[in-house]
């Protein structure tokens, strides 16, 4: 239930209607400077300086990088501490040809912009960016004090470069952190999490034109394909967030076309469900190919941010799931209900965020609300409506004052 609209919040939600307007044309102004810059996973430098001469432009206050390079800036002064967060780096370019507008050169064409990171995440950062500038120019903070980071290193390792912020970096735990992501100004409330893992036979090497004196572990992987795909249907299962999923993705051996292969190894997409470890799955894939001679591991990702720090650890991203009944989850919907008149549709994601990290690694709670939609991220379709991104940035604006409402502070 979507607790009631006081004439406080109502007054509000009408002059952030009203205010919007002013600071239209100058988010997407910033947002398409943001699509100019090309800023794959740890190239992120050129946006994060551009996201900090914007909020310096704004009247942030402690303006900065932290030592993974993400860009940082504050409103408000409250108790209450939220970490809005939106990632600058975006999905590589797999063929220009096939994007109806140049991916680096912005466009305006029926109400929408189009370009590489415009769905995922540079619209989300722009709201951000812009719906605190909307709470601190109306004194909307209320009880709260906001933190806006243009995050980096999403894309390749979700939340990493958060939880160096939180646990090297010593930035206070937040209270509650929002994602910008995708969700067509609808509310998100978790999503599967993922992990890599990789299964290694072992042969024997010989020359290609003396096979019987070696031990073919590509053929050896064979039963050991069979055994993953036959136990996916017994992966867990949650009642909001369906089935886990497990693919093998890729298959490896050594780059010598005339050798027997004394190796080969299968790599695995998994998908998880809260409440999976490492060692968990490890543990049971481990035992559906016990006695097939496989090694199973889990891989370090590799990950060098922009400033040069490495922040390599495991590839496992946890799931979450805010319970239905949470307050955070009751201040969002708050919030759309004040300011369009109806309560929003409440979902979970298909992909994964840096809410692996806020809420399925910290237990911080974490929800998503973003203007772009789902169906352009990682398309070359990528694109953002514009009347949603002006409401991205409205939502950002009112949500702390709905949330210290519902905390019952004002």
């Amino acid at each position: 239930m979507t607790p009631t609209i006081t004439p406080q919040l109502a007054e509000a939600a009408a002059r952030v209607r009203q205010a919007a307007e002013t600071i239209k044309q100058a988010q997407i102004d910033f947002l398409a400077d943001l699509i100019r810059l090309k800023t794959y996973t740890g190239q992120e430098g050129p946006a994060v300086e551009r996201t900090l001469a914007e909020m310096r432009a704004c009247g942030f206050a402690d303006v900065r990088t932290d030592s993974a390079g993400n860009a940082l800036g504050a409103v408000g002064s409250g108790r209450f501490s939220l970490l809005y967060d939106a990632h600058l780096d975006e999905n590589e370019i797999a063929d220009e040809a096939d994007w109806p507008y140049p991916p680096l050169q912005p466009t305006v064409a029926n109400g929408k912009l189009y370009g590489l990171g415009a769905s995922d995440c540079k619209g989300g950062v722009a709201s951000i960016v812009y719906g605190a500038r909307l709470a601190a120019a109306l004194n909307l903070t209320a009880a709260c004090t906001i933190t806006v980071k243009g995050a980096t290193l999403e894309e390749d390792a979700e939340g990493f470069a958060m939880r160096h912020l939180i646990e090297r970096d010593g930035f206070p735990r937040p209270d509650a952190v929002l994602l910008a992501e995708a969700t067509d100004l609808t509310l998100r409330r978790g999503h599967r999490g993922r992990c890599e893992v990789k299964v290694r036979m072992r042969g024997k090497a010989a020359h290609a034109s003396t096979p019987e004196l070696g031990d073919n572990a590509i053929l050896k992987m064979r039963p050991v394909l069979d055994a993953l795909e036959a136990m996916t249907a017994s992966l867990p299962a949650d009642p909001v967030l369906g089935r886990g999923t497990q693919v093998v993705t890729m298959i490896a051996s050594p780059h010598t076309p005339n050798s027997v292969p004394g190796w080969c190894e299968a790599t695995i997409d998994r998908r998880l469900t809260p409440g999976e470890t490492p060692e968990s799955v490890v543990g049971q894939i481990s035992a559906a190919v016990a006695g097939l001679g496989a090694e199973v591991s889990l891989p370090v990702q590799p990950v060098t941010s922009w400033t040069g720090l490495d922040l390599s650890g495991p590839a496992f991203f946890p799931g979450w799931l805010l319970p239905e009944d949470h307050p955070l989850l009751a201040a969002g919907k708050l919030t759309c209900a004040a300011l369009w008149g109806q309560a929003p549709r409440v979902d979970v994601w298909k992909f994964s965020t840096n809410g692996t990290y806020s809420a399925g690694a910290a237990g911080i709670p974490t929800l998503g609300f973003g203007p772009m939609e789902e169906k352009y991220v990682h398309t070359p379709e990528d694109q953002v409506d514009l009347a949603k991104l002006l409401k991205g940035a409205m939502f950002y604006a009112l949500f702390p004052l709905a949330y210290s409402l519902i905390h019952g502070e004002s």
